[in-house]
């Protein structure tokens, strides 16, 4: 997995030096979530990973897909990506330069894993929590982990906050083990 994000963030450093400079950091990220879709559809991974079908063949079909949601530099990164056989990695590229954007804007995004579903009123006061701890504005997605059995984990950028039950139960029968 790191080596991924090693091959991905230089591109997503380029495009992000290159979207910051001409203020179109939105547009970029639209951008990169069109050609996420086209990436990771299964179709798609299937003509990317097919030795019979040319880069020049993968290019036009991206630009055919995206018609007319796609610029010129939008584009010349297809075709960059697919010269360097870095088409399969555009979800990563894209993730790295939404992390390097929220940086930019002073924002983060937390992905918060219950055993069951957040309500708003706790969405908001986690957000609230967290933008009072980490001096940003917080954006709360959620997902569902029966496993967790209770409790919240709590990930935003490289702090992780877990309170699940889960662990709680694994500390307490290492410690009676201990």
């Amino acid at each position: 997995m790191a080596e991924i994000s090693t091959l991905a963030r230089p591109y997503a450093q380029a495009i992000f030096n290159l979207a910051n400079a001409n203020n179109t950091l939105k547009a970029w990220s639209e951008t990169l979530v069109l050609l996420c879709e086209v990436a990771s559809d299964k179709a798609m991974i299937e003509i990317i990973n097919n030795p019979d079908v040319s880069s020049e063949q993968v290019i036009n079909l991206f630009v055919d897909i995206c018609k007319d949601q796609l610029d010129e530099q939008g584009i010349n990164f297809i075709k960059l990506a697919a010269e360097n056989d870095r088409l399969a990695i555009i979800p990563n590229i894209a993730e790295s330069f939404e992390a390097m954007r929220a940086e930019e804007e002073g924002s983060i995004e937390a992905q918060v894993i219950s055993a069951y579903a957040v309500n708003a009123t706790q969405k908001k006061s986690i957000a609230a929590a967290l933008k009072k701890k980490l001096g940003r504005e917080v954006t709360i997605k959620t997902s569902t982990d029966k496993s967790l059995l209770g409790g919240v984990i709590i990930r935003a950028g490289d702090m992780v906050i877990d309170g699940s039950v889960k662990t709680q139960l694994e500390e307490i029968t290492h410690s009676l083990l201990s």
